[in-house]
């Protein structure tokens, strides 16, 4: 009988959902190109427009071999494309190259395409049913609208950072591009949807994403509550447990789930009171409950605790290392991360195919691109310029 499991790649099945799709990627560093992989992992074919080795994260460290990390992180599998779009004839490459595709993404300050000459106005002279996609710091108006802005910023900007950080009395920052992800995933549900609008009427449109907007998204209850009561009192349930050796999280939300913890625990006569046994939030017993089992861990090892309450169905998770999750079997089976091998057979570990597991059309992780890889492919393939022409246009400084 055929597996009807969700799949990651399929030799039998290489279409992906977004077949036939193409995106011209004029966006660098996180927030929006880390939107075009996602899509190019579910079948799209996206163009990566870049016009210098510096423009975006070839030059950032760290690097494997010559390759940067982030660089790889963010854009593997798409095609790149070398274009000097302050050309006129770079802007005439551009606008062909409009005529062949069905989004553009861009993350540039607003008001920036415009002065390149690539308003969504101009666009739809030439592609009348194109998608814009824009991701910007503080969106395409508002007050905050003309400032730069990094990830950082928005921990700072959207109270994430001051949440967190509460229990040690200043604001803490989020290793990761936690702002930067935020945006790309809103921007490819976004792209998405515009996609399905031109399916049923022909029509494209201008989507625009604002990375400040995405970071108070993820304080929406704090936000609600202290809208409510005019304090700054929620705080978050989950909090991370000492062991003898490491620290745990479990969460015991629903009801029947402190009734088995404390039996775990070895309090019996505990879990038959309503008081004790009652989900979070429900009780006033919460913070003596608590307690317990912060004793209770603290005699245990971080193994022994999760091994415990995993056999009685309850929440947990071992709080781990980059080099612990690095070696947990689940990253491997699930193709979280992936070897890619570069050229001079040296590899580097690189996003797996999107998390998105889809059981008839797979998802694919394709090659890094080296810069201007597929200046040929495109320009001659797509657009029907020779040889000798791409020559002319390589010594006027048009593409490199």
């Amino acid at each position: 009988m055929a597996s009807t499991q969700p799949q990651t790649q399929s030799p039998a099945q290489p279409m992906g959902v977004l077949d036939g799709v193409r995106v011209l990627e004029l966006a660098r560093w996180q927030a929006a190109p880390r939107g075009g992989m996602i899509l190019r992992d579910m079948g799209a074919e996206v163009i990566k427009l870049e016009w210098s080795k510096s423009s975006d994260l070839r030059n950032s460290g760290p690097f494997v071999g010559d390759m940067s990390v982030q660089f790889a992180a963010y854009n593997r599998g798409k095609k790149s494309v070398t274009l000097n779009a302050r050309h006129p004839e770079g802007k005439e490459l551009f606008y062909k190259l409009l005529e062949h595709s069905d989004v553009v993404l861009e993350n540039f300050r607003p008001g920036t395409v415009d002065r390149m000459g690539f308003s969504y106005e101009k666009m739809c002279e030439i592609k009348p049913d194109i998608i814009l996609a824009s991701v910007s710091g503080f969106g395409q108006f508002g007050p905050y609208r003309d400032r730069q802005c990094f990830d950082p910023i928005i921990q700072a900007m959207s109270g994430i950072g001051h949440q967190t950080g509460r229990g040690f009395d200043q604001p803490v920052m989020a290793e990761g591009p936690i702002m930067d992800r935020t945006a790309a995933l809103h921007a490819t549900i976004g792209i998405l949807g515009a996609l399905r609008h031109r399916d049923r009427t022909g029509e494209g449109q201008w989507l625009e994403v604002s990375m400040l907007d995405g970071g108070i998204t993820l304080e929406e209850v704090a936000l609600a509550m202290c809208h409510e009561t005019g304090t700054n009192d929620f705080t978050r349930a989950g909090s991370f447990i000492k062991c003898k050796d490491g620290y745990v999280s479990t969460g015991a939300a629903r009801a029947g789930m402190w009734e088995r913890m404390l039996k775990v625990m070895g309090y019996d006569d505990l879990s038959d009171e309503p008081e004790f046994a009652a989900p979070m939030f429900a009780t006033d017993k919460a913070e003596i409950r608590m307690e317990l089992l912060h004793l209770w861990c603290e005699e245990r090892t971080a193994d022994e605790v999760v091994d415990a309450l995993v056999e009685a169905d309850i929440p947990v998770g071992k709080a781990m290392s980059i080099p612990e999750v690095l070696a947990d079997k689940h990253l491997w089976e699930r193709e979280v991360m992936m070897e890619e091998t570069m050229p001079g057979g040296k590899n580097i570990l690189v996003p797996g195919p999107t998390i998105i597991k889809y059981s008839k059309t797979p998802t694919t992780a394709g090659p890094i691109p080296q810069y201007g890889e597929h200046n040929k492919e495109v320009y001659g393939g797509l657009l029907g310029l020779d040889d000798q022409e791409l020559a002319r246009l390589a010594a006027e400084s048009v593409i490199t």
